[in-house]
């Protein structure tokens, strides 16, 4: 890299999410000076699958970041570091040259779900990988995608030669370097206790003890890993030579930009996830939270997450006749939400369950919409989503609440955020106030922020946290207490009606997927119970 010309230092954020990429270029005081965006989006095609080719995630992060650096403005010499964060779990194999073996697999993906049933019915492997790596892994975790790929794609296993998360695939091409850090290495395979690969965990999976071939180097966060290579540099307008750091799980950068990276803070994101989080140096362990490594690894977020936001809110959106990529689709949105933002706060809506994706619940688990009345109208519907969205924030922390504290007020960010009557709706459910992040890419925020520790911008990353700029605390209104305690119990009754007819359903449909997949995972799918807990987890070998 030339020597960098005198004047102001500034610092990249990269946030690769499960549909889009954003860059954002920072000066000194993490102020946004450049922003790129570009749609990453995930191929649903096929059931139960959710995909998109590496190459078009790398090709939409170079674009991002050339058009951001380009309309900051800035020498591309004055960048000084480049942090990249991304969305976590998933599965991205490349091999020995780097290069992508098959498409990148997204954690929204489902398609291992009777792998991830089934060593969740194995107490005895659960407690291993429960204990050990901090959490009980999805069906879009890295593990049980292995487990389904070394069934259905054998060859495809073979042909890697290493395990990636979305963010390292970003830097993997910026710098060539395979690794990652001990935040996205939490999700797989890495012992908490050790901050170390483990062949035990590794075995409980189920997986042959060769795989451990496909595990990177870990680094903190922070750790310089690389410079941008030339190729790099043509594609993206950065400089050759510029730093890159490992990068980070999109919940810590989140965090980072959202100032609640400190133990005792509780951050809330109502984005592609229902993402709840409270920062701590506990390992308390529990199959309803997963305790992720941080940054470094004396620091944790146990975070307790479901695809249960904006995913149901948009599928919602289109069924009352709302296309956002349609002309005139944000503005009819805003009117619909202004429609439910009108509505007395405590009029009965219907009662929606959000698991059209996914559901802390287990696999069983499907959306509902529950209480419709004739007069209800659209603006109805909608309070109604924005409530059951809502409604996974109440269920999150109050199984995080049963280990641990948080200071008031909360921190809430997202999409879906930067809507005042969800905003309200959420400091009602909780009985808390919250307080709402002003900096709209939290993420790119808090990557780069590691990144200007690591070249020596900041100090330290909690100074870093003192620049970001957070809203009055919304307070919940004495009126609603006790509508909200009606919701909550309504939520409650609905689960453990619907647990049972839940478990048939996915009985019938397991057996005959089981059976038609030659040589695949049995069956298990987990039983909800009346309190809400998956009761194939709940038992004593569960480590619950």
């Amino acid at each position: 890299m030339a020597a960098r010309p005198e004047g102001p230092r500034y610092l990249l954020g990269v946030d690769a999410g499960q549909t889009a990429v954003k860059a954002v270029v920072h000066d000194e005081q993490l102020r946004p000076v450049g922003i790129g965006r570009r749609s990453s989006p995930v191929d649903r095609s096929t059931p139960r699958f959710a995909e998109r080719p590496q190459e078009a995630l790398w090709q939409a992060a170079a674009s991002a970041i050339r058009e951001a650096v380009e309309s900051s403005g800035v020498d591309p010499a004055q960048i000084v570091a480049v942090g990249i964060t991304g969305h976590g779990d998933g599965l991205h194999l490349v091999d020995a040259a780097g290069a992508p073996v098959g498409p990148a697999i997204t954690a929204m993906d489902s398609r291992a779900h009777l792998e991830a049933a089934s060593l969740a019915a194995d107490h005895s492997r659960m407690r291993v990988v429960l204990e050990r790596s901090g959490q009980e892994p999805t069906p879009g975790a890295a593990g049980n995608l292995l487990r389904w790929l070394l069934v259905h794609d054998p060859a495809r296993v073979e042909a890697a030669a290493a395990m990636l998360f979305c963010k390292d695939v970003i830097r993997l091409r910026l710098t060539g370097v395979v690794a990652t850090d001990y935040s996205d290495a939490t999700a797989s395979f890495l012992d908490t206790a050790t901050a170390e690969w483990s062949p035990a965990i590794l075995s409980a999976y189920g997986l042959p003890e060769s795989l451990m071939r496909l595990l990177p180097p870990v680094h903190a966060s922070g750790d310089v890993v690389g410079t941008v290579l030339p190729a790099a540099a043509e594609l993206t307008g950065l400089a050759v030579g510029t730093p890159v750091i490992a990068g980070m799980h999109d919940v810590q950068a989140a965090s980072i930009g959202m100032g609640a990276l400190v133990p005792g803070r509780l951050a809330l994101v109502a984005g592609s996830f229902s993402t709840n989080g409270v920062t701590t140096t506990r390992p308390d362990v529990d199959v309803r939270w997963q305790s992720r490594l941080s940054i470094r690894p004396e620091l944790r977020i146990a975070m307790s997450t479901s695809a249960t936001a904006s995913p149901a809110l948009n599928w919602v959106l289109r069924l009352l006749g709302v296309d956002l990529a349609a002309p005139g689709g944000e503005e009819a949105r805003d009117r619909l939400f202004a429609e439910a933002a009108a509505l007395d706060p405590e009029e009965s809506v219907p009662l929606v369950l959000p698991f059209l994706f996914d559901s802390p619940l287990g696999a069983t688990a499907s959306a509902a919409l529950a209480g419709v009345r004739g007069w209800h109208t659209p603006a109805h519907v909608l309070r109604g989503t924005l409530e059951g969205i809502a409604l996974m924030h109440v269920w999150h922390t109050r199984a995080l609440g049963e280990k641990f504290d948080w200071d008031e007020p909360v921190v809430l960010g997202g999409g879906i955020a930067r809507a005042p009557l969800y905003v309200q709706l959420v400091a009602n459910a909780l009985r808390s106030p919250v307080t709402v992040v002003q900096n709209e890419e939290a993420g790119a925020f808090g990557a780069a922020a590691v990144a200007g520790v690591s070249v020596g911008v900041f100090a330290s990353v909690e100074e870093a946290q003192e620049l970001v700029t957070r809203a009055e605390p919304v307070l919940p209104t004495a009126a609603s207490a006790g509508y909200w305690a009606g919701v909550i119990a309504a939520f409650d009754e609905a689960v453990a009606a619907l647990g049972p007819w839940w478990a048939a359903r996915a009985g019938a449909a397991g057996a005959a997927e089981a059976a038609g997949a030659a040589g695949g995972a049995a069956a298990g799918a987990p039983v909800v119970s009346v309190d809400g807990h998956p009761a194939a987890v709940r038992g004593e070998g569960a480590g619950a």
